[in-house]
Parts: C-alpha cells; sequence; structure tokens
C-alpha cells in the first residue's frame, strides 16, 4: 500500500522522530517505524481517553497527553510491514469527529505539525467534509483555497 487515501485524495503525513502521524475527521493515526523482527508481544501500549504510551524492546518511543480526546475501545495497533518497513500503526477514534476538529499536534506539547503540513491538513479535511455533504461529486482534485481553517466555512 502507497498510503493514498483514494477517496480522498492522498494522506498529509507529519513527520516525527519516531515515524509520522496523520488524521481524518474522525480518525488519527500514528506510525511508528521499528526494527524488522518487533512483534505485538515487543510492544507495551497503553490508549487512555486523553493520553497514550508506547514502548517497543522495554524502550520508550513516547508517552503523552492527547492533544484531544479519543474513544478507546475503537482504537487499535497492529503491527505491520509497508514497503519493506517493520511499523507499528496505531489507529485512534477522535472523540470530537467534526471538519473543526483539525489537531495541529498529536500531542498537547510534542508533535506538532509544521504550518504547511497543518495546512494540507486543514484543506483535506475540508476536502474530505464536502465529499461527504455532497455525495457524487469528486472533490479530491478540487484546489481548496480561502476559508479553510476551522473545517471551512459555515453555511446556514
Amino acid at each position: 500500500s502507497s498510503g493514498i487515501n483514494a477517496e480522498y485524495g492522498g494522506i498529509i503525513r507529519s513527520k516525527t522522530e519516531w515515524g509520522c502521524w496523520y488524521q481524518t475527521i474522525e480518525d488519527v493515526t500514528a506510525e511508528v517505524v521499528v526494527p524488522q523482527h518487533t512483534r505485538g508481544k515487543d510492544v507495551n501500549l497503553k490508549i487512555l481517553p486523553n493520553s497514550i504510551s508506547c514502548t517497543v524492546h522495554k524502550k520508550e518511543i513516547f508517552a503523552g497527553k492527547l492533544y484531544q480526546s479519543i474513544v478507546c475501545d475503537e482504537s487499535t495497533w497492529t503491527v505491520e510491514d509497508e514497503d519493506g518497513q517493520r511499523m507499528i500503526r496505531i489507529f485512534l477514534v477522535k472523540s470530537n469527529k467534526t471538519p473543526k476538529s483539525c489537531w495541529t499536534s498529536l500531542f498537547i506539547d510534542g508533535c506538532a505539525a509544521d504550518v504547511l503540513t497543518l495546512d494540507e491538513m486543514q484543506k483535506k479535511i475540508v476536502q474530505e467534509r464536502y465529499t461527504r455533504e455532497n455525495p457524487g461529486f469528486d472533490f479530491s482534485q478540487a484546489e481548496v483555497t480561502g476559508n479553510y481553517q476551522d473545517g471551512g466555512p459555515q453555511f446556514p
């Protein structure tokens, strides 16, 4: 898989020292690059409503308070191979699933998206919103300009 979300025209990844994270209106995904021999039993992942911690081979990769709360019961993780790279994919379901809920960082105090990446993430969420609001129309190639922060313009 090339990491392309065809329905919404691609994934905008925010790079981190351990991998990357990205989001849709409804969820946030973190991808942690790990050694090739890593198995599920080597991973200790704690997912709580407002925080997450990840330890691999008894070494802490990250721990922190999430930017916004998540739904623990619907969140999950897997160990996968993608393009010859071993990774942990952590799928977090947002508690607030609206176009205004664009996370600017994974943690309150870390893993912030840079300005250009955040700008592209916000545009992607507006494209996703328009696609949901207008079934049958393809907005994947649409250029989003103007008012797209906070989920785009509000219509009466």
